[in-house]
């Protein structure tokens, strides 16, 4: 019997539109009069309510989440931080510096933002910051970061692929040391703690609930959510995954923007 379900946020329980359906929302709301416990497992920091305007409505659907790949986990109203390495942190800042118009992103303690190039203007909305907030990256942040962003553009709009040297290179470097994940088609490279990840987080959430692993579900569909996928026999890769993703799932579903949550939890899990 399934007890707690994590979802990821972005081309899974969202929409194109950044919203979670109606049929969404109805299905998790009969997963709650179920008394099944809600969670969020995704890269974006917790600040929703500024990123994705979420309310009242949408945080009663969960029972807390997994934020920034696992290094910001929020269950009965704690928070949790996990940091990276400061020699990984000054390792990639510097790796970044020898490529032109490349971004790098520092996401902190108590969701504090820290770039190389800042933002343009109408890119601070999306991210869910405000520009007056944002800083300058200083060896100061290094020893509260949690997350590591690498893009082009804004990340929001972003459309060039990453340098495939750079790749090779944090992804060699980072090996033990920290967690790497290309993400976005090659667009986006994410870093967090090796003890953190999407995975590392749903076990925290679960031995502290007592949850066996056969009562959790999880949903995903790119490859920060391969680990979390593989790790549960209740998995669900939506029809609009990477395929490696979908390789490990036990189940796949239809799209995001196809009823795809509301599809499986009715006719795959069969929970509601």
């Amino acid at each position: 019997m399934i007890k707690s379900i994590f979802f990821d946020l972005d081309r899974t329980l969202l929409n194109r539109d950044k919203r979670i359906p109606n049929s969404a929302v109805t299905a998790l709301r009969r997963c709650r009069e179920n008394g099944i416990k809600l969670f969020v497992a995704t890269a974006r920091p917790p600040i929703l309510d500024k990123m994705l305007c979420w309310g009242d409505e949408e945080f009663s659907l969960f029972d807390g989440g997994v934020y920034c790949n696992g290094g910001c986990i929020k269950f009965d109203n704690q928070m949790n931080y996990t940091y990276i390495p400061s020699d990984v942190v000054s390792y990639c800042v510097s790796a970044v510096e020898e490529y032109d118009n490349l971004n790098i992103a520092l996401q902190m303690k108590n969701e504090r933002h820290a770039f190389n190039h800042f933002l343009d203007d109408f890119a601070y909305d999306i991210w869910g910051i405000e520009k007056a907030d944002s800083i300058k990256i200083t060896e100061a942040c290094y020893k509260q970061t949690v997350k590591i962003l690498i893009y082009y553009e804004n990340m929001v709009d972003i459309t060039t692929a990453l340098p495939l040297n750079l790749i090779d290179d944090l992804q060699r470097y980072c090996n033990e040391k920290a967690n790497f994940c290309l993400t976005d088609s090659g667009k986006i490279i994410q870093i967090s703690s090796n003890q953190a990840s999407k995975f590392n987080g749903v076990e925290k959430i679960r031995k502290h609930f007592g949850f066996s692993k056969s009562e959790v579900a999880a949903f995903g569909d790119d490859m920060n959510d391969f680990e979390m996928l593989n790790g549960y026999e209740n998995s669900v890769a939506m029809d609009n995954a990477d395929a490696r993703v979908k390789a490990v799932a036990n189940f796949v579903t239809k799209s995001n923007d196809a009823d795809g949550i509301a599809y499986a939890l009715k006719e795959l899990l069969k929970i509601i």
